[in-house]
């Protein structure tokens, strides 16, 4: 019975750290800025959040809205497993097994692809377009004339270079999934029938 219950605690203590890991890795991409941008409009853009300014005034851009409001399902699906990865870690710990943490982050770790995929469609669809559309001259015309304002210029931070490849953070979420799905997997194995 010892050794069951020892395989059973070291897969919840790896189940819990890659949730861990995974979960921060996620929080950390929706809130470090992704884009930097400089000259008539300047601010930063992030996942979850951005700045935007022209002088002293905010802009507001509605995709961008649109962007951030679709973030925040990530966001709590990344402190939802934040808590379970850290509750399976303090579990282990104290080499206690508990067969709902289980039950919790294996669909908790399985949303997680589809969320993964959500924030790669959110950035291409929404963010990725409207940072195409500022870089550049800006230009507006009007009854009087051409008006050239200045040129908006763009820095990508290093992240966005990682994370806009889908594969480092596709493969992290898919390895979280199959070990969550390990462990749902043995404690099932050996709960009484």
């Amino acid at each position: 019975m010892t050794s069951n219950k020892n395989n059973l605690l070291a897969y919840q203590f790896i189940a819990g750290c890659f949730a861990i890991v995974y979960s921060l890795t996620i929080l950390l991409v929706l809130i470090i800025p992704l884009y930097i941008l400089d000259g008539v409009l300047k601010g930063f853009i992030a996942f979850s959040f951005y700045q935007l300014k022209i002088g002293d005034t905010l802009v507001r851009i509605p995709e961008l809205e649109k962007a951030v409001s679709l973030s925040l399902p990530i966001t709590l699906n990344s402190l939802f497993l934040l808590v379970l990865g850290l509750n399976s870690v303090t579990y282990w710990v104290y080499k206690r097994h508990n067969p709902l943490l289980a039950r919790l982050m294996f669909p908790t770790s399985l949303a997680f692809i589809f969320s993964t995929t959500f924030f790669y469609m959110t950035h291409t669809v929404y963010i990725g377009r409207v940072v195409e559309s500022l870089i550049g001259e800006c230009v507006e015309t009007n009854s009087a004339g051409i008006l050239i304002l200045g040129r908006i210029s763009m820095e990508i931070s290093p992240l966005a270079n990682i994370v806009l490849s889908p594969i480092p953070l596709l493969f992290l979420s898919i390895l979280n999934a199959v070990v969550a799905t390990m462990w749902v997997l043995r404690t099932y194995e050996r709960l009484p029938p």
